[in-house]
């Protein structure tokens, strides 16, 4: 086994001498507190005061297993494979790594054996030393105190936990560290709704818009990146102004294909409720803000014709419906309320429509999926755009394959980038061929 290992080498440097007393060599461990289920950090140091130096050492650490687990930080043959150890330790023969080294996981901790050279080329001088640190998942009951210290009865053969001092072996002193288990603070999410800019005919009245809500997660969660078996959302605007058309799931969360994925259009909003799973566990996370929901609206044409000025409405985090619909995120079938931050949406009075030349699927960003969306279009039958503008990226006037080329060029090859209006919405007078954008 590899602590055999371990300890054939401490014990042939243990030959020429008995183990002597001396000033104490002491290992010392940090301590923390941590919200139940969080991760604890201990840091853990070493110090010796003897004038030959330490030649090598060889310990186990043990943890309460009621209260601590060990997460180990990296992968078999790594040499930060249990702990994260400091440069102090990785660099200990002349700059380099030790001549033997190895660690193990144990029930109940883990041990290390180390020689630094099997020559005695170097030693580790006197003084005190930061080690490593270990990550702990804290899964005791809140109150709890569990303990991290060196130990000597992990292993088959129980390694011991000394230091090597001309060949001999000096016992190592522990002071323990310790990690409280805390409450759980809430879990945080956030939604967010866009502020975005709504183009109307004043002729007409006529204008149309669509707006992405997002949602996302404080890092500083306990259980950060939690586990969500699933959401709804509620949200409202002004329905003097405003009529929705429908909400459906997108990006990560429409790729996770739940089971239930249902939206109510009423009058004065969008509610979704989404379930990832009945049956099988299936979790989504949000790490950062991620999209999940878009919406579609359009304008109340009879309350906005012949309005030349405009005005803003929100787009606002409410509960509607009937049944009312909440909004929450579901973890650990538990619902979680977050935190909202509402929109605006701006009515803009246009005869002309803002758009971004090169945005082919209206999107608002101008990048490669434009090219694929042209090419799709123009070859393959894809969905046809409707605002030849946006897709006229060298503006020539015409929609076709000199188009998705001129893109190419520009994100590709350092070509020219598109006539305006580019890179911010604009428009550059009539006459237009384009009949909605809203990706401004």
């Amino acid at each position: 086994m590899v602590i055999r290992i371990a300890g054939v080498f401490l014990a042939c440097m243990l030959l020429p001498a008995l183990a002597i007393a001396g000033a104490p060599i002491v290992m010392s461990f940090s301590s923390a507190a941590a919200p139940q289920g969080g991760l604890a950090a201990i840091t853990f140091s070493f110090e010796h005061s003897e004038p030959a130096g330490v030649q090598g050492f060889s310990f186990g650490v043990c943890h309460t297993e009621s209260v601590l687990t060990l997460e180990p930080v990296g992968s078999s043959g790594d040499f930060d494979e249990v702990v994260d150890w400091s440069s102090t330790v990785e660099t200990l023969k002349q700059g380099a790594n030790p001549d033997f080294f190895q660690q193990n996981l144990e029930s109940g901790g883990w041990t290390v054996g180390c020689v630094i050279c099997f020559t005695s080329c170097d030693v580790l001088s006197p003084g005190s030393f930061e080690f490593g640190t270990g990550y702990y998942r804290v899964n005791g009951q809140v109150g709890e105190i569990g303990t991290v210290g060196v130990c000597s009865s992990l292993g088959s053969p129980p390694v011991s936990s000394v230091a090597v001092v001309n060949g001999a072996s000096l016992p190592m002193t522990s002071l323990d560290g310790s990690v409280e288990v805390l409450d759980v603070p809430p879990i945080v999410f956030s939604y967010n709704a866009p502020d975005r800019n709504v183009n109307y005919d004043p002729a007409t009245g006529e204008g149309d818009f669509t707006a992405v809500l997002t949602i996302s997660e404080d890092p500083s969660n306990a259980t950060y990146p939690t586990n969500t078996q699933g959401f709804s959302m509620s949200i409202s605007s002004d329905s003097n102004y405003i009529s929705p058309i429908s909400a459906d799931i997108t990006g990560a969360v429409a790729a996770a294909q739940p089971a239930f994925a249902q939206s109510q259009i009423l009058p004065s909003g969008w509610t979704v409720g989404v379930v990832y799973s009945f049956q099988v566990p299936i979790f989504l996370q949000f790490p950062s803000e991620t999209n999940a929901v878009q919406i579609a609206g359009s304008t109340v044409a009879g309350n906005l014709q012949g309005d030349a000025t405009g005005l803003t409405v929100p787009l606002a985090w409410t509960q509607i419906g009937n049944p009312t619909i909440f909004n929450v995120v579901t973890s650990n079938n538990t619902s979680i309320t977050p935190l909202t931050s509402d929109g605006v949406l701006t009515l803009n009075p246009q005869t002309n429509l803002d758009y971004v030349r090169g945005d082919a699927n209206a999107d608002g960003i101008v990048n490669v999926a434009d090219v694929v969306w042209s090419l799709q279009e123009i070859f393959n039958n894809g969905p046809a755009g409707p605002c030849n503008d946006s897709k006229n990226t060298n503006g020539d006037g015409i929609f076709d394959v000199a188009d998705p080329i001129w893109l190419i060029s520009y994100i590709f090859q350092n070509g020219s980038p598109p006539p305006a209006p580019f890179p911010t919405c604009g428009e550059i007078g009539d006459p237009q061929d384009c009949t909605s954008y809203n990706g401004c």
